[in-house]
């Protein structure tokens, strides 16, 4: 197992980069704020924080066609294909310092079929963490998403607040259709944040941030809750016009970032 520690002060993160190039736990003051593997929890899906590339949620059927290009995508949720690839292998640490860690994957490599690569930065100050992800290309252009999903320990506050959410059809997939947010539990995707999310877990006031529009939430499991910043929402390379896909190739680069602040 590859696993690369950092820490900044008050904050500390453990980086496993054999299982999917993840965030295996992050503390703060001593607190941790992630659910880490172990009985009970799913040892795929269910701990840590991990990358979502080069797609982000549920592809239906794990297919789709660009221009050209029909793909399909190996089933990991039922018929569909669900976060993309980066989290299910290893990731190759190219820099780690004391308060940074740099992180590539070839995409083509491990099942994509355009060829590609991503990478992940992540940096610790004090009281915050920082982390980027980025996809590029080598070739033929091809449309690409990125995102996280953290999975934090059950917190004592949920503070999110959207003012529109994508419905979900029979199956659970979101479309394009939306709506006012319901109340909870959720498995669903929002976007127009009235304001960042934040969440207590163990004492910590954790503030998110984005530039990413589209969070998932999902507060189904009683080992945590997942607020999931997205590029995109699921399934749109099906259901977003090419117009409104973000579209990797050799001159066009792919680049996110997600940031936590701590407080006590």
């Amino acid at each position: 197992m590859a696993r690369f520690d950092i820490a900044n002060d008050r904050t500390t993160l453990s980086f496993d980069a054999t299982h999917g190039g993840r965030v295996a736990q992050v503390t703060f003051d001593g607190a941790p704020l992630l659910v880490e593997d172990g009985v009970g929890v799913d040892p795929v899906l269910g701990w840590g924080c991990y990358p979502m590339v080069p797609w982000a949620g549920r592809l239906r059927d794990g297919r789709f066609q660009f221009r050209r290009d029909v793909v399909n995508m190996p089933a990991n949720e039922r018929s569909h294909a669900m976060h993309g690839v980066g989290f299910l292998n290893e990731w190759n640490v190219v820099g780690v310092g004391t308060s940074s860690l740099v992180a590539r994957l070839d995409l083509n490599r491990v099942g994509w079929p355009f060829t590609s690569w991503c990478e992940q930065r992540l940096s610790l100050g004090p009281t915050s963490l920082h982390l980027e992800l980025s996809v590029h290309g080598k070739d033929r252009e091809f449309p690409a998403q990125v995102g996280w999903h953290p999975w934090f320990l059950p917190p004592t506050v949920l503070d999110v607040s959207f003012d529109t959410m994508f419905v979900r059809d029979a199956e659970g997939l979101t479309t394009t259709r939306t709506c006012p947010p319901t109340d909870p539990p959720w498995d669903d995707c929002f976007t127009d944040a009235d304001a960042d999310p934040r969440l207590v877990v163990n004492g910590v006031n954790v503030q998110l941030s984005s530039t990413c529009r589209y969070w998932v939430v999902y507060t189904g499991n009683p080992n945590g809750v997942c607020v999931e910043p997205q590029s995109g929402p699921p399934d749109a390379f099906n259901t977003a016009s090419p117009s409104n896909l973000d579209i990797v190739g050799t001159a066009r680069v792919l680049q996110h970032s997600f940031t936590w602040r701590f407080s006590r």
